[in-house]
C-alpha cells in the first residue's frame, strides 16, 4: 500500500529526498519547467484578495507571476516530512495549512501546476511528539507534530540546500521568495530566461518609474504592472492570468527555444551573435514601451528615409546592463531609446520582446496602485 499524500488546493506529488542518491532522467520533461515556493504563492494570493502585509509582498508576487506566465509547468515546493508511528501509519504530513488563501490556489490554477512535497526527513511520532528523525541534525526532533507553523519554518531552513539543488538537477528554473531559499540560489539551466527578464526589470524599475514619489514611493515590477493594468478589480486577477497565459503561449515557446541555444552545437561565434541579438531586443523593450504615440508616428514617417542608413548598434554604445550601476542604466536607456527611434526592428525581431513592449504600455504606476490598493495598504509602500 502506498503512503498517504495529503492535498491542499492543488494536486500533489511527493518525493523522498532524504533517501535520494541522484536524480534520474526526467521523462516527458516540459519544454519550460519551473519551481516556486509557498511564500511567492501566498503573496500573490494577498495581491488578489488583500490585504498585503508588507511591501515585500509585491516582489514576492512578481516571482509567482514569473513562474505562472513565463513557464509551461509550475511546481510549488512544499517542504514536508514522511511520518511513521507505532500504530502503523505511514505517510506524509505537511505543515503549510493556512499559509495560502483560496485566491493563491485560484491564481496558480491558471497554469498547469502542482504542489511538490519534498520530504527531507522520515520522522517517528509518539503521543503527538516527534521523537526521532533520519536527519541527525533535524530541527524537528522534540517538537509537537501540531506545532505546524514553527515546524514549517524549521523545514524551510533545513531543506534549503536540497531545494536549491533541485532545479539544476532536473533542468528547471527557480523563482523562490522564501529567504531561506534565496540566500544561496544558483540559476541552473534556465538562467538565460532569468537574465532576459532582468533586462526588462532593471530599466523598468530604475528608469521608467522615476516620477516624484509624493505621498507614496511607487514602483511596480513589470509583470505586476501588466496584470494590475489588465484587471478591473484585484479579484479578477486569476481570470486575467488565464488570458495572459494564452496570449503569451508563443512567447513561452520562443523563450524556451532561446534558452536551448546555450546547449546547441553551433559554433561559439554564431552562438555569441545570436545571444547578442536577443539581448539587444530585450534591452529595447522598456524604451520601446515608453515611446509616445507621436514618437511612433515620427518613426514610421522617417523609416523610409533611413532604410539605407545602418542602425547604431546597441552594444557599441553601452556596457552590459545587468552589471551596470544605476547611473549607467539611465545612460544605456537613453542610448537605446535613440537607437529604436531609428530602427523598430531591434524590438520586433524577437517575439517575446515585441509582445512585452506592447504589454508594458500601461498607465502610471501611481494610478495603478491608488486604484487597486486600500489606504492602509498604500501606507506600506512607504513604511518599509
Amino acid at each position: 500500500m502506498g503512503a498517504y499524500i495529503p492535498t491542499l488546493g492543488h494536486i500533489a506529488t511527493a518525493v523522498d529526498s532524504y533517501r535520494a542518491v541522484a536524480v534520474a532522467e526526467v521523462k516527458d520533461r516540459p519544454a519550460s519547467w519551473c519551481f516556486t515556493d509557498t511564500d511567492a504563492a501566498s503573496a500573490l494570493g494577498r495581491i488578489v484578495d488583500g490585504p498585503i502585509v508588507s511591501r515585500a509582498d509585491i516582489e514576492k508576487a512578481e516571482a509567482a507571476l514569473r513562474a505562472i506566465l513565463l513557464h509551461d509547468v509550475v511546481d510549488i515546493i512544499v517542504p514536508t516530512v514522511k511520518v511513521t508511528n507505532s500504530e502503523g501509519f505511514f505517510g506524509y504530513v505537511r505543515f503549510d495549512e493556512g499559509i495560502r488563501n483560496e485566491a493563491a490556489f485560484a491564481a496558480f490554477n491558471a497554469a498547469p501546476c502542482s504542489d511538490y512535497l519534498l520530504a527531507s526527513e522520515l520522522v517517528e511520532i509518539r503521543n503527538g511528539e516527534i521523537i526521532s528523525s533520519t536527519n541527525p541534525s533535524s530541527l524537528l526532533t522534540g517538537n509537537e507534530l501540531d506545532d505546524r507553523r514553527d515546524n514549517y519554518a524549521r523545514l524551510l531552513s533545513s531543506s534549503s540546500e536540497i531545494v536549491n539543488a533541485m532545479p539544476m538537477q532536473v533542468d528547471a528554473a527557480a523563482h523562490y521568495s522564501a529567504n531561506e531559499f534565496t540566500m544561496h540560489l544558483k540559476q541552473g539551466s534556465a538562467g538565460f530566461i532569468n537574465s532576459l527578464y532582468r533586462r526588462i526589470e532593471r530599466p523598468w524599475m530604475e528608469v521608467a518609474q522615476i516620477e516624484p514619489s509624493l505621498f507614496i514611493d511607487v514602483k511596480l515590477p513589470p509583470l505586476i504592472a501588466i496584470v494590475l493594468a489588465r484587471a478591473g478589480h484585484r479579484k479578477d486577477i486569476p481570470e486575467v492570468l488565464i488570458e495572459l497565459r494564452e496570449e503569451l503561449a508563443p512567447v513561452r515557446d520562443d523563450l524556451a527555444r532561446m534558452n536551448c541555444l546555450l546547449d546547441s552545437t553551433i559554433t561559439q561565434a554564431d552562438l555569441n551573435a545570436q545571444v547578442r541579438k536577443i539581448n539587444e531586443s530585450f534591452d529595447a523593450i522598456v524604451p520601446e514601451a515608453l515611446l509616445t504615440d507621436a514618437e511612433r508616428r515620427w518613426r514610421r514617417i522617417t523609416t523610409a528615409f533611413n532604410f539605407v542608413k545602418p542602425a547604431r548598434q546597441l552594444y557599441g554604445i553601452a556596457v552590459d546592463p545587468l552589471a551596470a550601476d544605476p547611473d549607467k542604466i539611465a545612460e544605456i536607456f537613453q542610448n537605446t531609446r535613440q537607437a529604436i527611434l531609428q530602427n523598430r526592428r531591434i524590438v520586433s525581431r524577437s517575439v517575446p520582446a515585441a509582445k512585452f513592449s506592447e504589454l508594458l504600455r500601461v498607465d502610471s504606476a501611481r494610478g495603478i496602485v491608488t486604484t487597486h490598493f486600500s489606504q492602509k495598504e498604500l501606507e506600506l509602500f512607504s513604511a518599509d
